[in-house]
C-alpha cells in the first residue's frame, strides 16, 4: 500500500567560483604592464582588476569598454568586462564576453573559468564543453570537477558524477547543497554508507535543514542503521508542529524493526492530524494488510474516502483488502472505481506500498522519443519508450496522441511478444477505450510472459468485470492477494526517495 515518497536531492545553488576568485585567477594571468603608462589615456588591466577587487563593478565596466576601444582584439580586455557584467549581475552578457574573449583564443583559461561559471549560472549547455576544455588543461580542478559532476547529475548518469564529485572533494566540503548532491548520487549507486557520511556532514553544515536530516535518514535506514535513523528523526518528530513526512517515515522504520505499536501510534497521529493525507491512510491499510487486520484497513481507508471520495489509491487499496476478506463484488466495484479515477494507475505499485508521483515527459523529451522511434522503428524497446511516453500525456481517447501511443505499443509487443510492459500498456490503453476484449487478449499475453505480472491480474478483473465471463475474477482475486502478500517486505525502504532541497539564491564555491 503506497506511503509518501521524498524525491531525490538537488543541487540547489550552483558550485560556482567566486567572483573575487576568478579575478585572481585572471590577475595572475594578465601582464599588469601590458600597456606603457606614459603617452596613453586608455585604463590599463590594473586599473580595471583594482576596481573589480573592489566590487566597483560599474567602474570596472566602464574602464573595460574605454580600454577596449583601442585594443578591441585583447582576450584579456573581454575576459575582464564578462568579469565586470557578471559582478552586475548581467550573466546573458557577461557569457557573450567570455566567448569574445575565447574566440581570440580558444583555450585562455580565465576565459573559460568565466564562461563556465556563466554558463552554468544560465543552466546553458555549452557550461559542460567550457569545463572538458578546461579539465583537459587542469584534470584535476576540484572546482571544475564539482561543477561537471552537477552537469552529470542533472543528466542521470550518477557514476560519472560520483567519479567528478569525488575528484572535487576539495570544493564540495564546505557546502551542504554540494554535499547533499553528492550523497544523492551516492544514494542511487546503492553506496549508501558513503551517502550516510556526505549527508552527515551537511547535517552539520546546516543543522536546521530539515530536508538533510530526512535524507541522512533514509540513507541511514537503507543502510540497515534504524536506531541512528530514528534518532536522526527524533528532532523533527518532537517539533510542534511535527513534520509529518519524518512522522511517516519513521512509522515504516518502527515496522521494519518489528515495533508495530510505534508504527500505529504514529499513523494514527498524522490522520489525526491531518486527516486528508493519503500517504497516512495507505500506509495504515499495508501494516494492516500485513498482520491480518483486514477489516481495520478497511474501516480507516473508508473514514479516509469521506475526507477523499476522488482518491483512486484508496479505493484500490480498500479493493485488495476486500478481496482478502473474500468481498469480491466489492473489490472488484473498488477496482472499477480506482479504474475510472485513473485509468493509469498501477496495481503492483500501490499494492507494493509506491504511491509513485510519475515523471511526465517533457515536449521536449516526447520529441526525443519520436525522434528515437522513427530513426529506429524495428527495436521494440525504442518503441515502447515512445508509447509509454505518450501515455503519460494522458492524451483523449481518439486524440491523435492516444492514436500513436496504441500504434507504438503494438508495434513493440509484435517486435518482442515477451516484452510484458508493452502488452500491460496496451491494457490501460484499450481499458480506457472501452475494448475489455482487446485488453483481456494482452492481459494474457502479458502472462505468458510473466505469471506474476500483477498489473495483468488487475487488469484483467477489470476487463472481466465488463464482459459475461465474470466467474473467473474471484480467482484472480485471490491470486492478486497471494502476489501482493509475497511482496517482500524489505522493499518498504524503497518506497521513500530523498527529498528535494529548496531552491536558494547566491553562488558558493572555492578556487
Amino acid at each position: 500500500m503506497p506511503t509518501v515518497q521524498m524525491r531525490i536531492s538537488q543541487p540547489s545553488r550552483y558550485l560556482l567560483l567566486t567572483l573575487g576568485a576568478l579575478i585572481v585567477s585572471v590577475a595572475s594571468t594578465l601582464c599588469v604592464s601590458l600597456y606603457a603608462q606614459t603617452a596613453t589615456s586608455s585604463p590599463t588591466p590594473a586599473e580595471i582588476i583594482q576596481s573589480l577587487q573592489s566590487q566597483q563593478f560599474d567602474d570596472a565596466l566602464r574602464l573595460s569598454q574605454l580600454a577596449l576601444k583601442k585594443y578591441p582584439a585583447d582576450k584579456r580586455l573581454w575576459t575582464l568586462r564578462g568579469m565586470a557584467l557578471s559582478g552586475k549581475g548581467s550573466t546573458s552578457e557577461a557569457l557573450g564576453s567570455f566567448k569574445h574573449a575565447l574566440s581570440l583564443d580558444p583555450r585562455y583559461l580565465p576565459a573559460l573559468e568565466g564562461a563556465a561559471q556563466a554558463a552554468f549560472r544560465k543552466g546553458s549547455p555549452e557550461a559542460k564543453s567550457f569545463l572538458a576544455t578546461i579539465l583537459a588543461q587542469h584534470p584535476e580542478d576540484p572546482t571544475s570537477n564539482a561543477m561537471m559532476g552537477f552537469l552529470e547529475y542533472r543528466s542521470k548518469d550518477c557514476k560519472a558524477a560520483v567519479a567528478s564529485f569525488e575528484r572535487g572533494q576539495v570544493a564540495l566540503s564546505s557546502d551542504a547543497n554540494a554535499l547533499g548532491a553528492y550523497g544523492y548520487c551516492l544514494a542511487t549507486l546503492e553506496r549508501y554508507d558513503d551517502a550516510m557520511e556526505d549527508f552527515t556532514k551537511a547535517l552539520s553544515l546546516k543543522p536546521e535543514s530539515e530536508h538533510v536530516r530526512l535524507d541522512l535518514a533514509l540513507v541511514q535506514w537503507r543502510a540497515n542503521h534504524a536506531q541512528e535513523a530514528l534518532a536522526t528523526l527524533q528532532p523533527l518528530v518532537d517539533s510542534t508542529p511535527a513534520l509529518t513526512a519524518a512522522e511517516l517515515l519513521s512509522a515504516n522504520i518502527y515496522e521494519t524493526m518489528s515495533d508495530t505499536p510505534h508504527a500505529v501510534e504514529l499513523l494514527r497521529k498524522v490522520i489525526l492530524q491531518d486527516p486528508k493525507n493519503v500517504e497516512a491512510y495507505l500506509d495504515f491499510a499495508s501494516l494492516a494488510f500485513d498482520h491480518d487486520a483486514m477489516q481495520v484497513g478497511v474501516d480507516y481507508l473508508s473514514a479516509g474516502l469521506t475526507q477523499l471520495p476522488r482518491e483512486p489509491n484508496l479505493y484500490l487499496a480498500r479493493g485488495v483488502l476486500q478481496a482478502q476478506l473474500g468481498r469480491f463484488p466489492e473489490a472488484t466495484d473498488d477496482f472499477a472505481k480506482a479504474n475510472e479515477l485513473d485509468p493509469h494507475l498501477s496495481f503492483s505499485t500501490v499494492a507494493q506500498g509506491m504511491v509513485a508521483s510519475q515523471e511526465h515527459h517533457s515536449e521536449e523529451a516526447l520529441s526525443s522519443f519520436r525522434a528515437a522511434a522513427k530513426a529506429h522503428p524495428d527495436d521494440a524497446l525504442t518503441q515502447y519508450l515512445l508509447a509509454e511516453a505518450l501515455s503519460q500525456k494522458s492524451g483523449a481517447v481518439g486524440s491523435a496522441d492516444y492514436r500513436d501511443e496504441v500504434a507504438a505499443a503494438e508495434r513493440a509487443a509484435r517486435l518482442d511478444p515477451h516484452m510484458a510492459a508493452a502488452h500491460d500498456l496496451l491494457a490501460t490503453a484499450y481499458l480506457r477505450n472501452n475494448e475489455p476484449q482487446k485488453a483481456i487478449l494482452q492481459c494474457r499475453a502479458a502472462l505468458a510472459t510473466n505469471l506474476n505480472d500483477q498489473q495483468a491480474v488487475y487488469h484483467l478483473i477489470l476487463a472481466l468485470r465488463k464482459t459475461n465471463a465474470k466467474d473467473e475474477i474471484p480467482d484472480l482475486l485471490n491470486r492478486l492477494n497471494q502476489l501482493r502478500s509475497a511482496t517482500p517486505q524489505g522493499s518498504k525502504s524503497n518506497r521513500f526517495r530523498l527529498e528535494e532541497v529548496p531552491a536558494e539564491s547566491g553562488t558558493v564555491g572555492v578556487r
